[in-house]
């Protein structure tokens, strides 16, 4: 960049702070190449940068400079679509123009959002507390466990064999013996070994995170205390102890009242824009060139037959 034009631009952005009598709010307070910004322009850029840029940029001239640099650069990249036309480049301009129009429908859905006005939900809250409590309020039944591995990664050992060993010591717990002996000279899962078997973790039937086929051998189980059937997973073969349950439950409504609001007023809206949106269907007066209209589509449908049974 210019040193004479940025110290020009720097001179003006300082005079324009300092209110120098005269000067026009909409002359350009930065410009290169054609191509400027105004004072007001340039304010509002600055509303959107972060506090640092903001700081950095009133404190460092050269900081300034650099965030100047990038701002006009913007621009300067943005005017390019000026250049675009139907003529020369119609598969790039209809792009840009669809773009373009996708980010204005969005722009402008986004701030009629923001201007919708949402009644109050408590009482539609309360009700829907207690016609959807399932969906709002359930608690899962959880449990916890310890198991037994044999360790037997897929390739690695007979999985044959190890279910044979494991089974002589499932009878043998199911007659009696006692687990933590059986785990400090089975099991081969060096982190629950140490903690007497202990898996340390509540879980739902399914819980992410732990292979399927554990939850599934754990929920099969009928009361607490008692022991799987052998579990296959990828890491070999489990005997399973059901150590505790936490029954199935729902929350209270005071815990679950702010999500259910917040669904619906999310509701609420959903049904705004939509209707909203609606309001801009095509109308009964609307005009629509029939001629028009088969010129275009009529390449898109199935040929029709001529007279003689050849295709048009």
């Amino acid at each position: 960049m210019n040193i004479l034009k940025v110290l020009l631009a720097s001179a003006l952005i300082t005079a324009g702070t300092l209110g120098v009598p005269g000067m026009a709010i909409a002359q350009n307070v930065v410009e290169d190449g054609g191509v400027g910004l105004s004072y007001e322009e340039l304010e509002k850029i600055v509303e959107q940068w972060t506090p640092q840029m903001q700081k950095s940029a009133a404190e460092d001239v050269g900081d300034r400079l650099e965030l100047l640099n990038v701002a006009l650069t913007n621009k300067k990249i943005a005017q390019e679509t000026e250049k675009l036309s139907p003529e020369a480049d119609p598969k790039t301009y209809w792009e840009y123009v669809f773009m373009l129009r996708g980010a204005q429908r969005k722009f402008v859905i986004d701030q009629f959002v923001k201007s919708i006005q949402v009644p109050d939900m408590t009482a539609l809250a309360e009700e829907r507390y207690e016609t959807e409590k399932e969906k709002f309020a359930l608690v899962p039944e959880k449990r916890i466990s310890s198991h037994i591995l044999f360790s037997c990664p897929p390739g690695v050992c007979s999985r044959a064999e190890v279910m044979e060993k494991a089974q002589v010591v499932l009878d043998q717990l199911r007659a009696g013996a006692d687990f933590a002996e059986m785990v400090q000279t089975y099991s081969e899962d060096p982190g629950t070994k140490a903690k007497g078997g202990k898996f340390d973790k509540w879980m739902h039937l399914g819980e992410v995170g732990v292979t399927p086929r554990y939850s599934e051998g754990l929920f099969a189980i009928k009361e607490k205390g008692q022991y799987s059937d052998l579990v296959n997973s990828q890491f070999g073969v489990h005997i399973i102890r059901l150590d505790d349950v936490e029954e199935e439950h729902f929350l209270p409504y005071a815990d679950v009242k702010d999500a259910i609001i917040a669904e619906l007023e999310m509701e609420y809206r959903k049904l705004a824009v939509k209707d909203w949106v609606g309001s801009f269907a095509i109308s009964d007066n609307a005009y629509i060139n029939g001629e028009a209209m088969e010129k275009i589509f009529s390449r898109y449908g199935t040929p029709k037959p001529q007279a003689d049974g050849a295709p048009q």
